[in-house]
């Protein structure tokens, strides 16, 4: 029959042996790049077109909303219809709201996206401290705990049980519920009745579960209770993309599988059609150097002609490293590299805003994106992607820059105990599967010119492979033509005369050892304006606009400069200029000097 030929046309020998195993436990360890997407629809397909499968009766759970929409929209292509393909969160909520009538009663609470502001109106009537950091470090308690079924009596820190229970006290006061609670009161619904579980086992005969290595033990909990005592479960993942431990997430349940499952059909996925070769050998090198597992699938196979070798480069400083990267990306574009085949990650959001100046310096449009978990949505704008790697797993570019690669970074500084390093290694070999054609990792060897010296990570001393290009800061990339002007006059510092090396002295037209002639008061109010202005947008601060540019723009408006002044700024430009002028303007319009608490400044 058609329908059953197109499911098995074009699969290796390793997904076919998965898509004709369509009853029992499965479990599939599935490497970067190896198609698992591909074999796991086909396999749905597959037990549809032999009536083996109802689809109305077949769920998939996965973590992100892109991969679900992928898995339906790769069904659909093979004529299969009416499977729930949903994230956790979705099919968690659906149901839910589908028995909170019988179960619960009432209106089902409001579920809230962003905890921080939750959180802060909560913080308000305890003496806890309610900066950013505290909050952020308390959401980050609070979720774990609820992961993992804790109450605030179960929390030893003092200022974390506190925190947790103002959450708890709020959100209960005003009808709010987060997507931890939605699995949590799911979780009991179906503990306390009987009745409404056999429900689920009747609607949900099969189960299949993608990026298993990232469940964490509420969610291991709610899918015990979805399968009931039914064995057709097929997950899918690997141990060694396993990233998200500090969200709650584990291997374990996808390790201890074949344990729970004695007589569960196992398969390895190994051949990478992503990549190139040589790209394949550097992540095969980082593979080497993890502890063996059960639960991976070892070395990947390469699929792909040669290509190009990998390239890891050492910079002077920051500034440097983020110079030759913009222009590096120029350079493809000239060379008809889409904006989309290219992306820029970093271990952390910061590490990137020197990369996003650089690139407005040349005129080159981006996404910055700031989410740590599962966030990049598809935009209808191309631009260049700028990323974390947390947010990036699942995704793919044919050109990858891998930027600060150095001890402190990734490894991240607060990394300390051997699991900790073991998932920084692992995080490493995520963003070098990311790349397709080309990869290119960098570092640099110190903040500023002059600065505290780094080291380049220890990943890359252990396969020696760095590069012997020269690169460093005095090398001179041409910018974007109506910034040329404007990058002349930097050179020099306005104050001194010395020369200007540092991306921030370039932005401020001064040295760092020469102050600023502007009152402090007028740059802490407009650091404050920055702060409210961040909340209201739901956005870091930096996204508003970098320490650097907003204390050159202070200076300007105090200088008197005009508008078309400011936009020469760099990382301020005719876009935030527009939006931003008048309110800074204003802002600093009000300032008395000597009145200002400086509440918010930083150095």
């Amino acid at each position: 029959m058609p329908g059953q030929r197109q499911t098995l046309d074009s699969l290796d020998v390793a997904q076919r042996a998965v898509v004709e195993a369509l009853e029992g436990p499965v479990v599939i360890y599935a490497g970067a790049g190896s198609g698992k997407t591909r074999a796991i629809t086909h396999r749905i397909a597959h037990g549809c077109n032999q009536k083996i499968y109802d689809p109305q009766k077949v769920l998939a759970v996965t973590f992100t909303t892109r991969a679900a929409d992928e898995m339906s929209l790769r069904l659909s292509a093979l004529g299969i219809r009416n499977v729930a393909t949903r994230t956790f969160h979705s099919a968690a909520l659906r149901q839910l709201k589908y028995f909170w009538p019988k179960a619960i009663g009432g209106e089902i609470p409001k579920v809230i996206e962003n905890k921080f502001k939750v959180l802060a109106a909560a913080l308000e009537k305890t003496s806890l401290g309610s900066s950013k950091s505290s909050i952020r470090e308390y959401i980050s308690i609070i979720e774990s705990a609820k992961t993992n079924r804790l109450d605030p009596d179960s929390i030893t820190n003092p200022d974390h049980a506190t925190a947790y229970q103002a959450y708890i006290d709020f959100t209960h006061k005003n009808n709010l519920i987060d997507f931890e609670d939605v699995l949590l009161l799911l979780v009991a619904v179906l503990e306390d009745s009987e009745d409404l579980a056999d429900e689920v086992h009747q609607n949900y005969h099969w189960l299949t579960v993608d990026e298993y290595q990232d469940v964490n033990p509420l969610q291991q909990r709610l899918l015990e209770l979805w399968l009931g005592d039914n064995r057709n479960i097929c997950v899918v993942g690997d141990s060694a993309q396993t990233i998200y431990t500090f969200a709650g997430a584990s291997s374990k349940p996808l390790e201890n599988f074949t344990k729970k499952y004695e007589d569960a059909a196992v398969f390895r996925l190994n051949r990478n059609y992503r990549s190139k070769p040589e790209i394949i050998d550097y992540a095969n090198k980082l593979l080497s150097q993890m502890p063996s597992s059960t639960a991976s699938v070892g070395s990947l196979m390469a699929t792909k002609e040669a290509g190009t070798k990998v390239e890891v480069l050492p910079f002077v400083n920051d500034s440097a490293e983020a110079d030759w990267i913009a222009q590096s990306i120029v350079d493809l574009l000239q060379g008809g590299q889409k904006e989309t085949e290219i992306v820029v990650l970093a271990r952390i959001n910061s590490q990137l805003e020197l990369v996003a100046a650089a690139l407005e310096d040349r005129g080159v449009d981006y996404w910055l994106q700031t989410g740590e978990r599962y966030s990049i949505k598809n935009r209808l704008e191309p631009r260049i992607t700028l990323a974390t790697i947390h947010a990036t797993k699942g995704l793919e570019w044919n050109n990858v820059f891998i930027m600060g690669v150095s001890d402190g970074f990734l490894p991240y500084v607060q990394a300390d105990s051997d699991e900790e390093i073991a998932e920084e290694l692992r995080l490493f070999y995520v963003a070098v599967t990311r790349a397709k054609e080309k990869l290119f990792i960098t570092w640099s060897r110190s903040r500023d010119s002059g600065g505290r010296d780094r080291i380049k990570s220890r990943f890359l001393s252990k396969l020696d492979l760095e590069s012997t290009a020269k690169a460093n800061d005095e090398t001179e990339f041409a910018p974007s033509k109506e910034r040329q002007n404007y990058k002349k006059e930097l050179m020099r510092c306005s104050i001194c005369d010395k020369a200007l090396v540092s991306g921030t002295e370039l932005i401020l037209q001064r040295c760092k050892s020469c102050p600023s002639t502007t009152p402090i008061d007028y740059l802490a109010s407009a650091l404050n304006w920055r702060s409210e202005q961040a909340i209201a947008e739901g956005i870091p601060e930096f996204l508003v606009l970098s320490d650097a540019s907003l204390e050159a723009f202070v200076d300007a408006l105090f200088a008197a400069k005009s508008e078309e002044d400011c936009i020469l700024i760099p990382g301020v430009g005719a876009e935030k200029c527009a939006k931003y002028f008048e309110d800074i303007s204003t802002v600093l319009a009000a300032v008395k000097p000597g009145d200002l608490k400086l509440i918010d400044l930083k150095p």
